[in-house]
């Protein structure tokens, strides 16, 4: 993971770093800015054979770099940080238990606040609320953060509907005049078969400023996570008291630490009460949700999950791309890119070559 950091004077920036090894545990907290530091040493009894005599040459060493960042007036620098570790069957297992808790059980519903941040800027956050019935019947209700009502999503056992009761969101593949024309009394639909399909994915049409839960719900149907595979490692980071729950709290890592969830498993149930999310690319996207209201094996009626649309509404689907794909031989309207090493690319320096587009993506 690449840091970028600049430091000047009268700035002041939090770095907390544990380092968990054998015989102890070092917390070395960092005030830049102000410049000072505090390092806690917690001996291990039952391992005295591992500690050292100080070395008074390296510890001059190790106070001259105290030294140098003292008498510093500004410092900027770039690290690259990875902080891969080990599984650890148990933890491991309390995050199996958490799945084996969501496919055994008959009906779930919880409510979770949601909210989700890059670069310290807000992304966007909601409420949403969701009802579970096994073999194939869910619904999410949202609101937004002004506590105005956003979109909702049933499963009826067979299809999903997706409605909104004023007009709908404004989508990037869509431009204004055909937006303009379908905003309204709309609705979306699609078959659900059971297990095949993911609940996580369409969260992010209802309009209420959610991305994808940290869970997907689908899970609870039998969905097997498109991420699963992808899990190397889960440890435990001790346990913690949410509200009235004590909880264990695993930290799960996804493609050597690319991906990572921390989870607050209740002792009670092994399910969540807290959930983060911090996706690693050229920057840090960081998912947060409280789950609250939580109940398992409830009786949930049907009518929960019944919804038809009301009469002249009509369907709408989100825009084919392949619609507005350029025509042979128009023009490509011009635009620039970030290159990797930081540069900017523009399709106009390439007029009369070849241009192979290859668009990826990470995490």
């Amino acid at each position: 993971m690449r840091r970028h950091i600049i430091v000047s004077g009268n700035a002041l920036e939090v770095m907390r770093v544990k380092i968990k090894m054998k015989s102890n545990i070092i917390t070395f907290l960092t005030l830049l800015g102000l410049l000072s530091f505090d390092v806690t040493l917690a001996q291990k009894k039952e391992a005295p054979n591992t500690l050292f005599k100080d070395e008074s040459v390296a510890h001059s060493l190790y106070d001259k770099m105290i030294d140098m960042m003292h008498n510093a007036k500004t410092l900027s620098f770039e690290s690259y940080y990875r902080s891969e570790f080990k599984d650890e069957p148990v933890a491991h297992s309390l995050y199996d238990k958490m799945i084996e808790t969501m496919h055994n059980a008959k009906t779930l519903s919880f409510e979770s606040q949601y909210r989700w941040e890059a670069k310290g800027s807000k992304l966007g956050n909601c409420t949403y609320t969701i009802w579970m019935k096994k073999p194939n019947y869910f619904r999410i209700e949202t609101k937004t953060n002004s506590g105005e009502k956003g979109g909702t999503l049933v499963g009826d056992g067979d299809y999903l509907w997706i409605y909104w009761d004023k007009n709908r969101p404004q989508f990037s593949s869509e431009d204004l005049e055909e937006y303009q024309k379908t905003s309204s009394n709309g609705y979306m639909k699609e078959p659900t078969p059971l297990g095949q399909h993911s609940i996580g994915h369409k969260t992010s049409l209802l309009g209420a400023g959610m991305s994808m839960p940290i869970i997907d719900p689908s899970t609870f149907h039998g969905h097997k996570d498109s991420l699963q595979p992808y899990i190397d490692a889960v440890r435990s980071l001790g346990t913690e008291k949410i509200g009235d729950e004590e909880c264990d709290v695993i930290e799960v890592s996804l493609m050597k630490h690319q991906r990572s969830w921390t989870l607050w498993l209740s002792k009670k149930d092994f399910l969540p009460r807290k959930l983060k999310q911090v996706v690693r690319v050229s920057y840090d996207i960081i998912f947060y949700e409280e789950w609250s209201k939580v109940t398992i094996n409830d009786n949930i009626p049907l009518d929960k999950f019944n919804w038809k649309p009301p009469e002249g509404w009509k369907e709408w689907r989100l825009p084919n791309p392949e619609e507005r794909l350029l025509k042979p031989g128009q023009e490509a309207p011009d635009f620039d890119l970030v290159s990797a090493d930081g540069g900017k690319i523009k399709l106009s320096n390439y007029r009369g070559n070849v241009v192979w587009l290859y668009i990826w993506r990470v995490g």
